[in-house]
């Protein structure tokens, strides 16, 4: 067994939730808050350790039969290159959401203006010889209808929005980084979120299914997203 503890090379301050994963057996270990691991080894392994924000470390055991304590790793910290920065007044994008479809424009009048059509009038015999009756065509019923169902599609739209949101926080609270990490090999968020757009989950089953059963689900949709990745650049 290999014991140690994952440190930053820069200040020497340890590094919480690392994955330690021997690549030759095939095994991984997580780091606890205080960054400290224990992993089986055999003479001639190769380790990588991962962590967000640092880069990826390796190591080849050299040697075995032995407990190995305190062993030392270090990582060295990663720098992240940040796109273009745009700030809003709101904190997350439910709250832009909520604000936009609640979004008003001034009005002068305090009255709603309906801006019904002119009316049409077509004139049609009437039953007197020498007079013609008014007919009228796109009466307010019409305008009506124009005017107030583009406001239930804005709140139609607005209450999908809101269940998409609160699928997809349901589903990232099952499948979170620290669980989903210590079966497969994710290494950061972002990859997490494609490998979940890959899976497809069905909400309910996610909610019902134990984590046994989730564990070897992850494993397994976990393979054919490492092969759907390989098989994009071959068929570009």
């Amino acid at each position: 067994m290999l014991k140690g503890t994952v440190r930053c090379s820069e200040n020497y301050e340890y590094i919480s939730f690392a994955q330690i994963k021997n690549e030759m057996l095939n095994l991984r270990s997580i780091c606890n808050e205080q960054g400290d691991f224990s992993i089986p080894i055999t003479k001639g392994d190769l380790l990588k350790i991962t962590a967000i924000g640092y880069e990826d470390g390796f190591y080849i055991v050299e040697d075995t039969g032995i407990v190995l304590l305190n062993f030392p790793i270090q990582l060295k910290p990663r720098i992240y290159e940040l796109k273009e920065l745009t700030l809003t007044p709101y904190k997350t994008v439910l709250q832009f959401k909520h604000a936009f479809a609640q979004l008003q424009l001034a009005n002068e009048n305090s009255t709603t203006q309906l801006n019904f059509p002119p009316l049409t009038h077509i004139r049609l015999p009437s039953a007197e010889p020498g007079h013609l009756a008014p007919l009228e065509l796109g009466g307010p019923i019409t305008a009506l209808y124009n005017t107030f169902s583009h406001k239930g599609k804005m709140e139609k739209k607005y209450r999908n929005l809101i269940e998409t949101d609160t699928k997809m926080s349901l589903i990232k609270t099952r499948l979170s980084f620290p669980f989903v990490s210590s079966i497969v090999p994710i290494a950061s968020n972002q990859e997490l979120d494609d490998f979940i757009d890959f899976c497809q989950f069905n909400l309910e089953y996610l909610l019902a299914v134990s984590d046994y059963v989730l564990l070897s689900v992850i494993q397994e949709k976990y393979r054919k997203f490492n092969e759907s990745k390989i098989l994009k650049p071959a068929l570009n």
